[in-house]
């Protein structure tokens, strides 16, 4: 009877003992490390006015891989924005048939989360050629389509590139290659 007298009394002590084994980390769950949550700042994105469509003048043909055969993308770099204040990079697309026909969107690539929002629409041959979203969403980029190579030109990995970068290494051309051996 002693005997299991002192085993009751021990048991709970070999139970407490068990537990520090099992979660090597418990006592380290009570302590105040000093990070506090609510001083995080979350992201917002700043309000996107959709002016106009793009000009002609200022739209540059691209080399993506991923456009339909018969078509070519084009983007206005003259205008393409990059705010500071949320880091989205903004510009218009527009996708050309050989024949002519064209359609536009004015878009938001978000580089730290591989997202990309469509503002509005841009169709010349319409009555209204002009129509903005009025709930816009974010979508994630599918790396095999020509947004994906878009964001690897716009993106240097989470961040957006300077606008002055995309600009020149959009326009650059097969035939700019210097192999390092003809130097």
């Amino acid at each position: 009877m002693r005997y299991i007298l002192l085993v009751l009394l021990f048991l709970p002590l070999a139970v407490s003992g068990a537990a520090d084994v099992a979660d090597p980390y418990s006592k380290f769950t009570d302590q105040d490390n000093g990070y506090n949550e609510a001083l995080e700042v979350p992201w917002v994105e700043i309000e996107t006015r959709v002016k106009g469509g793009p000009r002609e003048d200022d739209l540059t043909a691209l080399e993506i891989e991923s456009v339909p055969p018969g078509m070519t993308l084009y983007a206005d770099l003259k205008n393409l924005t990059v705010d500071k204040r949320d880091h989205v990079t903004r510009l218009w697309l527009v996708l050309r048939s050989r024949s002519g026909v064209s359609n536009g969107t004015y878009e938001g690539f978000r580089c730290a989360t591989g997202e990309y929002k469509v503002y509005a629409y841009h169709n010349p041959q319409a009555s209204k050629p002009l129509r903005v979203v009025k709930l816009p969403k974010w979508r994630a980029i599918r790396g095999n389509s020509y947004r994906g190579e878009l964001e690897r030109l716009l993106c240097a990995d989470t961040s957006p590139r300077d606008p002055d970068g995309i600009r020149i290494r959009a326009r650059r051309q097969v035939s700019d290659y210097v192999s390092p051996y003809d130097q």
